[in-house]
Formats: C-alpha cells, structure tokens, sequence
C-alpha cells in the first residue's frame, strides 16, 4: 500500500481537496491497474503546516492519509517549537493525530531531539525519510535521524518519494541499514507495521516507546 501525498502548501498554491485532485488521483489508479503493477495506492496530503490547519480540516479542505484520523503535516524548517505545538496540539484537539514529516531535519530538533520527545508524549507521531538517514540532506540531519531512531522517537519511515530516478520508492536500502545497525524486528515495525496500521486507521503497534535524549548535542563545524 501506498499513500499519495500531494503537497498541500497553501502559500505558494492552494492545492486543497477538490474534484480535480479526485479525479486525478482516479486516472492514476486506472493507469496502474491498466499496466497490472501491484500496488495498491491510496490518497493523502503532506499539508504545509502554518495558518488555521485546524480551521482548515474542520472545513474538509485538508485531508488525511486514506481518510484516516493521521494527518501528514509538515512545517518551515526554521519553525519555532512553540509554533509547531501549537499547530500539532490544534490536530489533536479535533480528535485527529499529527503524523510528524521528517522531524529530524527542523532547525529546532537537530537543535534539542527532545522537542519531539515532548510532543510524542502528547500523542503526535513521527515519520522519518528515507534519504535522512544515508546523508541526502547533510551531516547534521543525519545524525540527527540516528539519534531518533536510537531513541524510538520515529513511527514509521517513508520513501519521501519524488520521482523514478531522485528520491524514490525503493526501500531496501533502509530496511538493510536496520537490520544491520539495529534488529529485523525494528525494521518490520518502522517499515511495514506501523505504516499499515497508520493508513487503516489504526494506533501503531506497541513497540519500544521513546526514550529522552540525556547527552546534549556539540556540533562542531
């Protein structure tokens, strides 16, 4: 299973839920159906986290991930903590759950992991890409990303797929580098598990909950 995840900017573009985006979303299952790749694909959003998001997911404007009550939200990564638990806490407020795009690369957690530790407490989930965790978005990020996943900080981790040749779908990569550096079981759960929890609109499996990050940060540049 799959989850389509347009980008939601609502800055830049107004792209929210519409007959257009239905109706696209259906000529691209009719074209993998056509071609017989077996995939099944489902719809969500990657929602640009400033603004009203509350006001705008009461209005149906914003939509989750296979019309689930997990809402894909990404934000500025120069976003102040504050900010982003405003944004997340609104979600949680309407009943919905926050799923947390790439943590690991906002300026606030590479600064201090244990903003997200605070907002797992409150219920939001957590999605690593990928590309994080081999370097594709710099030093910093990436030990960031190994701090989180030594900590159990992350739900579940995605391709954060753009294309057919940069960013892609193929996942095997990342399922080696968990089995190598951390356990079978780890990968399961961050790869296949709680993902398919997520999209059928279930709580993730009970794995190791997050643990605080005790050591400080030094990064020397």
């Amino acid at each position: 299973m799959i989850a389509a995840t347009c980008h939601s900017n609502q800055e830049e573009f107004q792209n929210f839920e519409s007959t257009e985006l239905r109706q696209r979303f259906e000529e691209l299952r009719q074209a993998i159906e056509r071609e017989d790749i077996p995939v099944h694909i489902v719809r969500g959003m990657e929602l640009w986290g400033v603004g009203d998001l509350r006001k705008k997911i009461q209005n149906g404007q914003l939509i989750s991930l296979n019309d689930s009550r997990f809402y894909l939200v990404e934000v500025p990564f120069d976003a102040e903590p504050e900010a982003i638990r405003d944004q997340l806490t609104g979600i949680l407020d309407l009943g919905k759950v926050p799923l947390l795009a790439h943590p690991e690369r906002y300026y606030c957690i590479q600064d201090r992991p244990n903003w997200l530790f605070e907002w797992r407490v409150l219920g939001v989930l957590a999605q690593m890409n990928k590309g994080s965790i081999f370097g594709r978005f710099g030093p910093k990020t990436e030990k960031v990303a190994e701090i989180l996943l030594d900590h159990q900080m992350v739900n579940c981790i995605a391709s954060d797929a753009h294309g057919v040749e940069y960013r892609t779908m193929d996942m095997g990569p990342v399922r080696e580098f968990l089995v190598r550096h951390y356990s079978g079981e780890y990968a399961e759960l961050l790869l296949r598990r709680n993902p398919e929890q997520i999209l059928r609109n279930r709580l993730p499996a009970a794995g190791p909950p997050p643990v605080p990050v005790r050591q400080e940060i030094r990064w020397f540049w």
